[in-house]
């Protein structure tokens, strides 16, 4: 199931591009996909190991894209772990919204919506499998994650603007005036860090905490505060 040929991706046709998208964020949710994953806390080492495996060759395969391709989204030059990040979080929460769903049917149905079946895998448990995944390692996204979560996202594929692949070498002269401001992390138009973003600096004015400004006329002259401290030593 994990194991990937050697074939690297043309990735110019765009088709050919979300094929490698869509397997490999598959490939990075497959645990909560596995019983093998839920059947002791320690699954088989070879598994793991699989795993491990499958999902270094799709990042690598993401790598190797980035080096060779440019990604334009809505007339913006977008790195490509923003496409990565989002079909992840977007898959995600596809996932624990299609299971739940279930589980609301079968609670209509007078079933017992929860007892995982014959693998014993319950609602909970594959939600927090899920959720331990992006935590883990994608924690960047998972604020975003729990935004279509609320807005009952159920897509399980792109659902973004059409994407553009331009070469980096061949075709760069077209797309130049976009790559001024270089790639960007995020797409202004759907942001999914936002909810990351540094804070705005904390002011550093403890006035409101003292109920006024302090003025520098009201600030005791250091050298009185200096003969002060003498006269208390003496």
């Amino acid at each position: 199931m994990y194991r990937l040929g050697a074939h690297i991706p043309d990735f110019s046709s765009e088709v050919e591009f979300f094929d490698v998208l869509y397997l490999g964020v598959f490939i990075i949710l497959s645990p909560a996909f596995d019983n093998r994953f839920y059947r002791t806390k320690n699954p088989p080492a070879n598994i793991v190991a699989e795993v491990f495996h499958a999902k270094r060759h799709v990042y690598s395969l993401f790598h190797i894209f980035s080096t060779r391709f440019i990604v334009v989204l809505e007339g913006e030059v977008v790195s490509h772990s923003y496409v990565v990040d989002r079909m992840l979080a977007e898959f995600a929460a596809a996932a624990v919204n299609f299971s739940r769903a279930i589980d609301e049917t079968n609670v209509e149905g007078d079933s017992d919506s929860d007892d995982g079946g014959e693998n014993g895998i319950t609602t909970s448990l594959f939600v927090e499998m899920i959720e331990d995944i992006l935590k883990e390692s994608h924690s960047q996204i998972f604020p975003y994650y729990s935004n279509l979560l609320v807005g009952h996202h159920k897509h399980f594929v792109w659902t973004g603007p059409k994407l553009q692949i331009i070469p980096r070498s061949l075709d760069i002269l077209s797309i130049l005036p976009l790559m001024t401001l270089g790639e960007k992390s995020d797409l202004s138009g759907h942001q999914i860090y936002n909810a990351n973003l540094d804070p705005e600096p904390a002011s550093t004015d403890i006035s409101p905490l003292l109920g006024k400004r302090s003025d520098k006329a009201d600030d005791p002259n250091p050298s009185d505060e200096i003969s002060r401290k003498r006269q208390r030593l003496l």
